[in-house]
């Protein structure tokens, strides 16, 4: 018979997936008015940060591995199957931004937002391992990395503080500043979570770390550099 704590966890799992599914309902509606791809795929870590916010909720923690398992199966879902609904969410969830109109006659990438899959999973391996490093890693992909991208979109518009590095010639000084300042609060927060350690005895590892996301997300190509820095950071935050 369950317990009460494995009930818990279950309804949990099964809130999680609803709301991913709800996740690809809104993409798929957005992409068929006309939104932007890249808008909405700048929206999925923001709304995942819900998810994230139940991880200390959970008992036992293998069962984070449904949400991620639920989120996986969607986007395989998104490649394998031809019905309009699927492949207009693979349309959403795809790095190349194709219009919806052009889905047929390109070669779109293995797996639609395979990044944003692996950070998280790099993030949840750290959950299972230190959970207040992969809870503070995982709201910086979530929170920290959207502020930065909407930070150098409205930056680089007025070309304000353009940095031009060779692998993201658009990321702007303003970006990289709010990422650091957005990914030390991060860190400090999961860690005061935890062990109710004030902030301030923190602060130099998680700036230390912020600022090798910093450096990854300037010189990784493409949005791989959210991986990167999920790895990177957690490895310096294990050192510290």
């Amino acid at each position: 018979m369950l317990t009460n704590i494995a009930i818990s966890d279950v309804v949990l799992s099964g809130i999680v997936a609803v709301g991913i599914m709800q996740l690809a309902w809104f993409s798929v509606m957005l992409v068929r008015r006309g939104a932007p791809p890249n808008i909405i795929q700048q929206a999925i870590p923001p709304f995942l940060t819900l998810w994230v916010l139940m991880w200390p909720v959970y008992v036992d923690m293998r069962w984070l591995g449904v949400g991620l398992l639920v989120l996986l199966v969607v986007t395989v879902l998104s490649c394998l199957l031809k019905s309009p609904f699927w492949q207009h969410l693979r349309v959403a969830w795809e790095s190349k931004n194709v219009g919806a109109e052009e889905y047929d006659d390109v070669r779109l990438s293995l797996l639609p937002q395979l990044h944003l899959l692996i950070a998280i999973f790099i993030a949840g391996a750290w959950f299972q391992a230190i959970p207040e490093f992969g809870f503070g890693l995982a709201l910086c992909l979530c929170v920290a990395f959207p502020a930065a991208y909407w930070v150098d979109h409205f930056s680089q518009r007025y070309g304000f503080l353009i940095l031009k590095f060779p692998a993201h010639p658009e990321q702007t000084l303003a970006g990289h500043l709010i990422l650091i300042a957005a990914c030390t609060v991060m860190l400090c927060w999961s860690l005061q979570v935890y062990h109710g350690t004030d902030w301030k005895l923190l602060f130099i590892g998680a700036l230390v770390a912020s600022s090798i996301a910093s450096v990854s997300r300037a010189l990784v190509p493409g949005q791989w550099n959210a991986p990167a820095a999920m790895l990177s950071m957690g490895v310096v935050m294990w050192l510290l």
